[in-house]
């Protein structure tokens, strides 16, 4: 009896191993470095590289996909590819997490507070649930469990270049080179402008008159009138009273109409013209522009921080690299996910 009874007990163990290999073998679809890669973070990353390429080719309703998808490409079935791509970016998501428990770098419990606090009031919105659900198509809690995982990844990548900094250095000469490439985002202009008024509800006849006003008002200036009485004078800006009409502002303000700042950042000291807007005409003088020297140091950290960025990714690329992180496939399980996640 008692050997009859080991034999049912060695049997029950074998057959409770058995089933959780093969659950287990279901739940994820590839291994990096000994780490699997589990179905829903693959799900994540395949489904926002299917809404990516979908977005990349125009395609918006269901026939247009349907046809993006069973069509190939270059001889390639495109299912294939962007199943490739999502692998690729999990490997990577997955080999920087590895990364970041070598160096033994973790989420301090004030930062997971703080992640999930924002995590939490984002879904609250059902709208941003429902997009979690449907279109990511992972639970809740797997979406949470990846972006906990993004920032730390993020935080892991730049504490590693902030640790790295003297590995990359930024001369005059490279930091003037950014500062001309990249001036319009990293100038600020000052200008002083007088606002007419003409809006959408005006006939014709009434928005000439606004731009006659406008015009005399430019001529008055050009013929050496005090620009700042104008202002007090004319300007039907409403925080007129506050700035006497000078403004100072980056291109990427939004708190000026785009047709004036297209006009800043294209005149020089000085200049005098009217810009036209939908809300009416803007008397307009170029005050100021920073120069280089004005912005040496922000160019220099920008550019310092772009070639930290490149440093560390070639480090990412070094470590993706080694063998040691070779992907390997769960085929079956892989081949059923990406199939479900076309199939929807």
């Amino acid at each position: 009896m008692k050997k009859a009874l080991i034999i049912i007990l060695i049997v029950v163990v074998f057959a409770a191993g058995v089933l959780y290999f093969i659950l287990d073998s279901r739940s994820y679809v590839a291994k990096v470095g000994g780490q699997k890669i589990m179905n829903y973070e693959y799900v994540f990353f395949l489904n926002t590289q299917k809404r990516v390429t979908e977005s990349e080719a125009g395609v918006n309703d269901e026939e247009e996909k349907k046809e993006l998808w069973t069509n190939t490409v270059d001889g390639e079935d495109p299912v294939a590819i962007v199943m490739n791509q999502a692998l690729e970016i999990a490997k990577e998501f997955k080999v920087q997490l590895i990364k970041a428990k070598e160096a033994n770098f973790k989420l301090s419990d004030a930062e997971r507070k703080e992640i999930n606090q924002n995590l939490n009031n984002w879904l609250k919105n059902e709208e941003n649930r429902n997009y979690v659900k449907n279109k990511l198509g992972i639970s809740i809690r797997q979406f949470k469990d990846v972006m906990v995982k993004s920032q730390l990844v993020s935080r892991f990548a730049y504490d590693y270049m902030q640790k790295h900094s003297d590995a990359v250095t930024v001369t005059d000469e490279e930091a003037e080179q950014y500062y001309n490439e990249n001036r319009k985002n990293l100038d600020d202009v000052t200008v002083t402008y007088i606002f007419v008024s003409a809006d959408e509800n005006m006939d014709s006849g009434q928005k000439a008159e606004k731009r006659k006003l406008a015009e005399e008002i430019l001529e008055k200036i050009r013929q050496g009138a005090d620009m700042a009485s104008l202002v007090k004078e004319y300007s039907e800006d409403p925080g007129v009273n506050e700035s006497d009409g000078t403004h100072t502002f980056k291109y990427s303000s939004e708190s000026h109409p785009q047709e004036v700042k297209d006009w800043a950042f294209g005149a020089r000291i000085g200049d005098l013209g009217i810009v036209q807007t939908e809300t009416g005409y803007y008397v307009i003088r170029l005050e100021n522009r920073s120069d280089f020297e004005d912005k040496k140091e922000l160019a220099r950290s920008e550019l310092k921080a772009k070639k930290l960025n490149e440093y560390y990714q070639n480090q990412v690329k070094d470590w993706l690299n080694d063998p040691y992180f070779n992907l390997i496939k769960n085929e079956k399980t892989l081949n059923s996910v990406t199939r479900k996640v076309f199939e929807k």
